[in-house]
């Protein structure tokens, strides 16, 4: 037996880093989408050879090649039939997990709103958001983590909310179409600072999703091994926005970003606890971008102490932040009423900057069912 069959998890890695490494290549836009395609072709073959007789490890392989081509269609943005034959590809060859489905869905209703194409889109979008409210159901009566899918339910939602005014002859204003683009980059012509800006952006999206599918395919890793993996492409992303002063500021946030990108995958994905640990130990250290953040991430964590058998560990996060959520609360609900007062003598109520008391409720609601459900967890049978 080779041995590559007898470590998976080391085969896996060595995959990573080889598509890895055309990943970083692709930031620099020197080669045409067909060019890059074939690079990535070239890693499925070696890789397929090295796995022998093994079926299942062949089908995986080629399964995370044809992620890697779908998300570079994304990137590059080719003619929409290309880019509807790279997805037709991927599930053809099927996803790992619902969440990959829900991520890589998105991303093809996503290029259907840029190129126009509503109907492709929401064909796609409409029965998968029915199967993911279905998953939460039936997860919340297991117990299982909800959370992060939740988030993936809402951005699917929205982008599907999208679409349907799109076929309805409607456009959010941020939404940039490909005819919109085209036109715009014929009457204005790109400074090289701001073209920088545009490939770091888009390099650094191609690095949460590199992130992301790292995790869905290393249940049994540490955190350790995965960060490696991707940080050679986080290096790389910063390496070219510290090259121009506009992004600078960006670049300081883009390891907060990964680090809160690998907590929602290793809660998502159901991981050990020590990795879920580690990995909300640095989110933690870096640093949360809001309260809002703050709350959706600790969530997600606490889900995953009760997962994983751990209610105390859940418990001693939650706590604390049930507590500042509390305390929120009555400062907006005083606040409301100082407002009330103000109206009353006709002058207008000061511009509110934080959290509405409606988010203090919402969340309040949210956790407290689910320290509830890890005290319980903690007292036993």
């Amino acid at each position: 037996m080779s041995t590559e069959r007898e470590n998976p998890e080391q085969f896996m890695s060595e995959v990573v880093r080889a598509t890895n490494a055309i990943l970083l290549k692709s930031f620099a836009h020197t080669q045409s989408y067909s060019e890059m395609v074939e690079e990535y072709r070239r890693i499925e073959v070696e890789f397929v050879a090295r796995m022998g007789g093994d079926e299942s490890g062949a089908n995986e392989t080629k399964r995370y090649v044809a992620e890697l081509i779908f998300s570079l269609a994304h990137s590059y943005t080719p003619s929409f039939e290309v880019s509807r034959q790279a997805w037709n590809d991927l599930v053809r060859l099927g996803f790992p997990n619902l969440s990959v489905k829900c991520m890589n869905s998105w991303l093809f209703g996503d290029l259907c709103a840029w190129d126009e194409q509503p109907e492709a889109g929401l064909a796609v979008l409409q029965p998968l958001i029915e199967e993911v409210e279905q998953w939460i159901g039936e997860s919340r009566a297991t117990q299982r983590p909800t959370m992060y899918y939740k988030e993936d339910l809402e951005a699917l939602r929205n982008l599907g909310d999208e679409l349907e005014a799109q076929r309805m002859g409607k456009r959010k204003p941020e939404r940039i179409t490909r005819r919109l683009h085209e036109a715009y980059y014929k009457a204005h012509e790109l400074t090289p600072e701001a073209k920088t800006i545009d490939d770091v952006y888009a390099a650094t999206w191609e690095a949460r999703r590199a992130v992301r599918r790292a995790f869905a395919r290393s249940r049994g890793r540490s955190f350790a091994e995965i960060a490696a993996d991707y940080l050679a492409v986080e290096t790389d992303v910063v390496a070219r926005a510290l090259a121009c002063e506009a992004i600078k500021p960006f670049a300081r946030k883009l390891r907060n970003y990964n680090a809160r990108a690998a907590l929602r995958a290793a809660c998502g994905f159901e991981h050990p606890f020590e990795v879920c640990h580690d990995a909300w130990n640095e989110a933690v250290r870096l640093g949360f971008s809001d309260f809002e953040e703050q709350c959706r991430m600790t969530g997600m964590y606490a889900e995953s102490c009760g997962f994983n058998q751990k209610p105390k560990e859940g418990l001693a996060v939650l706590e604390p932040l049930l507590v500042d959520l509390e305390q929120g609360l009555k400062a907006k609900e005083l606040t409301r009423k100082r407002w009330l007062k103000v109206r009353a003598k006709r002058r207008p109520p000061p511009h509110e900057k934080e959290p509405s008391p409606s988010f203090y409720r919402s969340w309040l609601g949210s956790l407290t069912e689910l320290r509830d459900k890890l005290l319980a967890q903690r007292s036993g049978p």
